[in-house]
């Protein structure tokens, strides 16, 4: 405690209150402690610390009450001292002495899924729910299993009927030439654009076609210019 109130509120960082709650009040509502700690009201367990706020102290693993024989903050000099700690009601800690028996800690039972901890979690569940939507049965005209009768095919001949005939000049590619283009349609009368167009022999469809050595761009979108390429 003395390190945190040493880098929060001697520091600025944070005010005696958000102490309080930061070492208190938050911890025991995470471990579903409270109201039974965290808080000094009637009902609750008389834990109380009397605080030294401008008394400082030397962190040293000499005087530490740990069984270990190191400490991590070793020499660090804090800002503020517990100077009477009281344990319900008894006192515990005094003028720097450890005054307990042993046995007498009592086990605190605590729920689990403490609210402050997961009651955002249990709302955000309940938001990511399904949620049903009623809607008037499907009255509609269903495609067969098979995809192969009469009335199935019924749309296909009215599209192949009202399709547009080819503009005048157009030359459909040969169909031995191995193109895209000269593909045999599929049933509906479209060419299979998912079927692959490479090709070993690197043929194109411009193979035909004389080339420019240069091209010289005359008015491009957006303005005049004259650059040779």
């Amino acid at each position: 405690m003395s390190v945190i109130w040493e880098k929060g509120v001697h520091s600025g960082k944070m005010d005696p209150c958000r102490f309080v709650a930061v070492t208190s009040t938050n911890a025991a509502k995470i471990f579903n402690f409270y109201p039974k700690k965290g808080v000094i009201q009637v009902g609750a367990d008389a834990d109380i610390v009397v605080w030294d706020a401008e008394a400082t102290r030397t962190i040293s693993k000499d005087t530490h009450h740990q069984a270990v024989d190191f400490n991590i903050f070793e020499g660090m000099e804090c800002h503020g001292v517990p100077l009477v700690t009281i344990s319900r009601g008894k006192v515990v800690w005094e003028n720097g002495e450890l005054n307990v028996t042993k046995g007498s800690g009592k086990y605190i039972y605590n729920p689990v899924h403490a609210p402050e901890a997961y009651a955002r979690i249990a709302q955000r569940d309940k938001v990511n729910q399904p949620v049903k939507v009623d809607r008037e049965p499907y009255t509609g005209q269903v495609w067969p299993a098979g995809g192969d009768n009469k009335k199935a095919a019924e749309p296909n001949k009215k599209a192949e009927q009202t399709k547009s005939p080819p503009a005048a000049g157009f030359k459909a590619p040969a169909p031995s030439s191995g193109l895209p283009e000269s593909r045999p349609q599929t049933k509906r009368g479209h060419r299979d654009l998912h079927a692959s167009s490479f090709s070993l022999s690197g043929q194109q469809t411009d193979d035909a076609d004389g080339h420019r050595n240069a091209y010289k761009v005359v008015a491009p979108p957006g303005g005049r210019s004259s650059i040779q390429f």
